[in-house]
């Protein structure tokens, strides 16, 4: 279509500008054409299905689903339900299942169609796929290319095209750069490509009128902040109004990743929307200039209800058809509302299968796991040191924290250790863990100096000997301080271990200057503390690596190492013809490395004293097998070492008693000990 024709065909009709007041569509349009209407009900972000506080009471997803059936139920020519990514962690529920238990929850929903969300890769690209495997709905990342195929990673897809209320839909599915950077374990060989790029490439071949789809508009779907979303908004001429018909891209944007409601403040008479406020400032959407974009809170306890009124745009258009206003509702969930039986009965059923998870166990302790309180909040611990080594370089492999060079150190509270109870010797259980790390807070990684290191244990050092949470828990420090001298001024001296990648290397200490200097430390610490709680002022301020958003909870991290550290024990003892051979690069390396040593190991001191060798070694786990550990179980499928039967949750077989027993053979061994890295030289 000529500009001519174009600006013939906008003197004719409702022209709706973003940047003036927008005429009253609804009053004018009926009286010129009559707008074709389709109804979507959206949501992003969901992690809790069990019950959870609101005001009021509790809330659980088994009510949002009856909410979300009520109104799709009164769809005549039917409509679309959408998800913005982010299911499958973080929970309590998924730090056991490892999100196996949302497929059938999301299965009951009654989903059209999803994009990926960050969360959807914390246990791994592989274990992604199966769960994607058995969901009933297609899930999209139009951006991400695998570059071993050129294609979108396998099982996901760069488009889907629907056809309701007589249009033909195209949906794609976006995600931001921004959080690829933090995620460990995003596989090497995903590629990401321009948001705005893709989103014009497939509105090239999703509108094309002698292609095979044919679309009357396209929607997007996007797992991105704000701003981007916005940006991207802007970029692909998604708005109200015919000014982009003459133009590719997509012309609307149903976000997911921040976890609030957002609706564009388009103008009154172009968008309503009940129950919220479309005036509503947010931080980050200074740049909103009234483009399209809608978020639907999160958890469960929101739901977008959206009506797009759609005409039909001149002839020789690129877009059939442009979006000519738009109506809404956001529903929230509320402890009096009606629930779903079909997903009642679903959820006490999960549940059942949930506790039953909760006595596998996840390693072997060949010592005690002291957690009482009165040990871990007034000294040095030997689960403390434990927990601390193992998360020390759980981020090692995430871009944002690999060009730093890998965390420098673990700085976490004696608050975080709980159950107030002794573990062992025995096995240690899913359920264990989830009793000593029930935080839900995010671990987080922090740049910071030298001084504010010193702050933080001065400030977590001042309320000795009282049992207060603030006590510090370390990994790759080693600090002398002095319990008899005043509060502030306990600190003696603050060095960086820093350990060799080789499990013999000798340490190097380096000592941290009180006053600060030029370097800044990579530190690994919890949300709660980086917020300054808990007398954790000093943290306030310190640039984030990896943020709250894209942070995993402790109890997933530890877990994630001891599924790596258990697969690698059970592969070493294999001969290299007996390697599976679908295993990444790296991985058969590390597999093969563990085999030559395991080998060595039993020629030279027999099987019963290499296994005494091998528990010393993992007391304290070296950077280089705390990173082999967390990549396997990052980038292979753990499914035949969790002791959590997913396949199972997921509404298949059940798993085979043989196995059940087969699991505790290669559970790693360890003993948590002191080592003297927190002394006080009041205290012999």
């Amino acid at each position: 279509m000529t500009d001519n024709v174009a600006d013939d065909w906008r003197a004719k009709c409702v022209r709706v500008r973003a940047l003036s007041r927008p005429l009253n569509t609804r009053s004018i349009l009926p009286s010129i054409m009559s707008p074709t209407s389709l109804k979507i009900l959206h949501f992003n972000d969901v992690y809790r299905v069990a019950k959870q506080k609101v005001e009021g009471g509790t809330i659980d997803v088994a009510q949002w689903t009856q909410m979300l059936e009520e109104r799709r139920s009164q769809w005549p020519e039917g409509g679309l339900v959408l998800f913005s990514g982010d299911v499958f962690s973080p929970s309590i529920e998924s730090s056991v299942t490892r999100g196996s238990h949302m497929v059938p929850i999301m299965n009951a929903i009654g989903i059209d169609c999803a994009v990926a969300g960050n969360h959807d890769f914390d246990w791994s690209a592989p274990h992604f796929s199966n769960l994607v495997k058995d969901s009933n709905y297609p899930w999209l990342l139009s951006n991400i290319v695998d570059t071993d195929t050129g294609k979108v990673p396998e099982g996901l897809h760069d488009f889907q095209v629907f056809e309701r209320a007589g249009l033909r839909i195209g949906i794609v599915g976006l995600v931001e750069e921004d959080w690829i950077k933090t995620i460990s374990s995003w596989p090497s060989n995903f590629k990401y490509r321009d948001m705005e790029q893709v989103a014009i490439e497939l509105s090239k071949q999703l509108r094309d009128p002698s292609g095979p789809h044919k679309c009357d508009i396209i929607i997007a779907l996007t797992h991105s902040r704000v701003p981007n979303d916005i940006s991207l908004a802007r970029a692909i001429h998604a708005r109200i109004g015919s000014d982009g018909v003459t133009k590719h891209g997509c012309d609307i944007i149903l976000g997911g990743h921040d976890h609030f409601y957002y609706v564009s403040k388009y103008g009154p008479d172009a968008i309503s929307w009940d129950g919220y406020d479309v005036n509503t400032t947010c931080l980050g959407a200074e740049e909103d200039d009234g483009v399209l974009v809608i978020k639907s809170g999160t958890d469960f306890r929101e739901l977008s209800e959206i009506e797009l009124e759609l005409e039909e745009s001149p002839e020789g258009s690129v877009r059939k058809r442009f979006i000519c206003g738009v109506k809404g509702t956001r529903h929230i969930t509320k402890p009096d509302s009606q629930r779903s039986q079909k997903v009642a009965e679903l959820l006490e059923k999960l549940v059942g299968h949930i506790e039953e998870s909760l006595s596998k166990p996840v390693c072997k302790l060949d010592a005690v796991l002291d957690c009482r309180s009165e040990l871990v909040r007034i000294g040095e611990s030997a689960s403390g040191n434990w927990f601390a080594d193992v998360i020390l370089h759980a981020y090692d492999d995430a871009p944002c924290v690999k060009d730093k060079g890998g965390a420098d150190l673990v700085f976490i509270c004696g608050g975080t250790i709980r159950g107030d109870s002794t573990y062992g010797p025995g096995y240690l259980t899913v359920g264990n863990v989830m009793e000593i790390l029930p935080f839900q807070d995010p671990i987080v990684v922090l740049q910071m100096d030298g001084a504010t290191i010193w702050a933080a244990l001065e400030s977590s050092l001042s309320t000795w000997p009282a049992q207060e949470g603030r006590f510090p828990i370390v990994s790759g420090l080693r600090v002398e301080w002095d319990s008899r001298k005043p509060k502030g001024d306990r600190v003696l001296s603050v060095a960086l271990i820093e350990g060799s990648h080789e499990d013999e290397g000798e340490e190097k200490v380096t000592p941290i200057p009180k006053e600060g200097g030029d370097r800044t430390y990579t530190v690994v610490t919890r949300l709660y503390m980086a917020q300054g709680f808990d007398g954790y002022d000093a943290f306030k301020g310190c640039k984030y690596l990896v943020d709250d958003e894209n942070g995993r909870v402790m109890s997933d991290l530890v877990r994630h190492f001891l599924l790596g550290s258990h697969y690698i024990n059970e592969m070493k003892a294999l001969t290299s013809g007996e390697t599976p051979s679908y295993l990444s690069k790296r991985t058969n390396d590390i597999i093969a490395r563990a085999q030559q040593d395991h080998t060595e190991g039993v020629t030279l001191h027999g099987k019963a004293k290499w296994a005494e060798v091998v528990r010393r070694k993992v007391i304290k786990p070296s950077k280089r097998q705390a990173c082999n550990s967390y990549h396997v179980a990052a980038n292979e499928h753990m499914s035949k070492v969790d002791c959590v039967d997913g396949e199972k949750l997921r509404g298949g077989q059940e798993r085979p008693k043989d196995e059940e027993d087969r699991l505790r053979t290669g559970l790693i061994v360890v003993s948590p000990h002191i080592d003297g890295r927190l002394k006080d030289i009041a205290r012999p």
